[in-house]
């Protein structure tokens, strides 16, 4: 356990680590569409938010022979701000499967019970289990749970210590098997009197001791919360003494821009190189550039860069991963894990390239115009669309929805087996469609344009 955790950390900033400031998301747009090449296969992820701008709906496309064809959705539904459920489904035999659910619990909108179960031929298997306890509102402990055997099965206790700052204190992991406790990991972490982190030190416990295994130091530079460098250490129990393994370097511009990163690992009695990234901003401060660079004849030769181009409100549009000369053959695309902005939020996606589309959170929900002035109305976004239209199942408990052409017709027809607002015609010729939607209290209409 103690040798997952480093390289574990190492990767995500390798991945993850983007100048927060460079790429901020606005508030005022969310993502609607992806498209990634990655290889030789292109990807389209598209999605829907409700009034409210939370996520509702994620669809995702291969390309085939010039066709988008379906492959899977993930569906988040609510109660009020919480989501209580996440639906994954796969596109199979020309249907859609449910494949993997998530349940969750909360108490006084604390999440306090995650429930995961697997389908295999649209029977739930419990999967996993994790519940979280708190103090005054803080998280407390965590437990995962493994299904086994027709129980649960404790597999790991995590419990949060924290300073009255609220800072944490220290982590304590306890690893189960049958019951019994097998491993025991303990983190503990030391601030400086501004209230940036010092240290971490990493214990594992043997018998009745706490021994020591690992520890990181944050330095920073001067009169900053800038950090300028992080350095872990290993403990060598039969010297009793902290050995130098890793180390990583931060330099920033005058505007406080991270301008590059050094990471090193300690050969003997040295540090030596080991990888290095150099960011780039435009005149405006926008990151456009994040080059990896390997020391190659005893200098820095870059190797592949991430490439941010087409800002529409401090966002980059289209993002691509390209050869550097040490790499291939230069401004060459290839496939590298690309850092980018989804929303509020840092993510990672594989591919050579990302083209990325946006929508005012004004427009999300977009309702259709009337079908009738004497018909009761279900509002559907968005509206025209290519195929996938959306129900609101926070304010509409459906039970089932038939579609049928300006003729009646009935062309389609669902029973809602379980909690779904999705409404798919992509197979549908172009042209407008009726629903007609049952709920518990009603029954409803609505006019569909196919695009």
């Amino acid at each position: 356990m103690k040798y997952f955790y480093r390289p574990l950390f190492i990767l995500l900033l390798f991945m993850v680590f983007i100048p927060d400031k460079a790429l901020s998301a606005s508030d005022s747009q969310l993502i609607t569409e992806i498209k990634v090449i990655d290889n030789d296969s292109t990807f389209r992820y598209l999605y829907l938010y409700d009034n409210q701008g939370k996520k509702v709906l994620e669809m995702k496309y291969y390309l085939q022979d010039s066709t988008w064809v379906r492959k899977s959705l993930n569906e988040w539904i609510y109660s009020g701000n919480n989501c209580v459920n996440l639906r994954e489904r796969i596109w199979y035999d020309n249907t859609w499967l449910i494949s993997y659910t998530i349940d969750y619990e909360y108490d006084n909108d604390l999440l306090i019970l995650e429930t995961h179960n697997i389908y295999n031929s649209g029977s739930p298997t419990l999967f996993k289990k994790y519940e979280f306890q708190y103090n005054k509102s803080i998280l407390a402990t965590k437990k995962d749970f493994d299904w086994q055997s027709n129980n649960w099965q404790l597999s790991l206790e995590t419990d949060f210590r924290y300073f009255e700052n609220g800072k944490t204190d220290s982590i304590k992991i306890k690893e189960f098997q049958s019951g019994n406790i097998t491993n025991q990991y303990l983190s503990t972490f030391n601030y400086n009197s501004d209230g940036t982190l010092h240290s971490q030190l990493m214990q594992e416990k043997t018998d009745n001791d706490w021994l020591n295994s690992e520890l990181i130091n944050w330095y920073y530079t001067t009169n900053s919360s800038s950090i300028e460098s992080v350095r872990n250490k290993k403990w060598i129990s039969s010297l009793s003494v902290w050995e130098n393994t890793q180390r990583i370097d931060y330099q920033y511009n005058d505007s406080i821009e991270l301008i590059s990163e050094t990471y090193m690992r300690w050969s003997t009695m040295f540090w030596k190189n080991d990888i290095r990234y150099d960011y780039e901003y435009d005149i405006t401060n926008k990151l456009i550039k994040k080059t990896l660079f390997k020391p190659i004849y005893n200098d820095w030769r870059g190797l592949v860069s991430i490439n941010y181009s087409n800002f529409a409100l401090n966002k980059a549009n289209d993002i691509e991963s390209k050869y550097e000369f040490w790499g291939g053959k230069t401004g060459d695309l290839t496939t590298s894990f690309i850092p980018y902005m989804f929303n509020n939020e840092q993510s990672v996606q594989k591919g050579r390239s990302l083209k990325i589309s946006y929508i005012p959170i004004t427009e999300t929900e977009l309702y259709t115009p009337l079908v009738s002035n004497k018909m009761q109305l279900i509002p559907v976004y968005p509206n025209p669309s290519d195929g996938i239209f959306y129900i609101n199942t926070q304010k509409y408990n459906l039970k089932s929805w038939n579609v049928t052409n300006l003729n009646g017709q009935v062309l389609k027809k669902e029973n809602i087996a379980f909690q779904t607002g999705v409404v798919d015609i992509s197979d549908f010729p172009k042209g407008i469609y009726i629903l007609h939607v049952t709920t518990t209290e009603e029954q409803l209409v609505q006019k569909l344009i196919k695009k």
